[in-house]
């Protein structure tokens, strides 16, 4: 919590939880959305040094969760992070939200030669309540 407000971390691996390379360009990871919220962050966490060229991760559409550009030669244990346009600039109230079930694609659009990391997004958990929500179904 910071300042009271619930936050979540969403972090993504590949199956098995390792990091994900940053020399193909596509789709690197999908965050699935489990609760009602608003990224207010994200990020990538540097597990191998990256060279050559500054690699570009876009989360969400347009990269309106985040755009991270690397720069060449961030060492292994560096973190890099992009705070979202979903909290609007000098108010920091939020703008949208991402619902249950909604995904967040991070596509990295410029490879670096080598490189690798732990893409994350961090959220604040909306305090709606499920039964406000129709995107949540209780089970019977």
């Amino acid at each position: 919590m910071i300042g009271g407000k619930p936050l979540f971390a969403l972090v993504g691996g590949d199956a098995l939880g390792a990091p994900k390379a940053i020399t193909t360009n596509g789709t690197i990871h999908t965050f699935t959305i489990p609760f009602k919220c608003v990224p207010i962050r994200a990020g990538f966490t540097v597990t191998t040094t990256v060279t050559v060229t500054s690699p570009v991760l876009t989360f969400g559409a347009s990269g309106l969760a985040g755009t991270l550009t690397i720069p060449v030669n961030t060492a292994a244990g560096k973190v890099v992070y992009d705070d979202t346009d979903y909290v609007s600039a000098g108010t920091g109230e939020w703008a949208a939200y991402l619902d249950e079930g909604d995904t967040v694609a991070v596509v990295l659009t410029t490879q670096a030669t080598a490189g690798a990391g732990i893409v994350w997004l961090l959220v604040e958990i909306s305090p709606e309540m499920p039964g406000n929500n129709s995107a949540m179904i209780k089970s019977a």
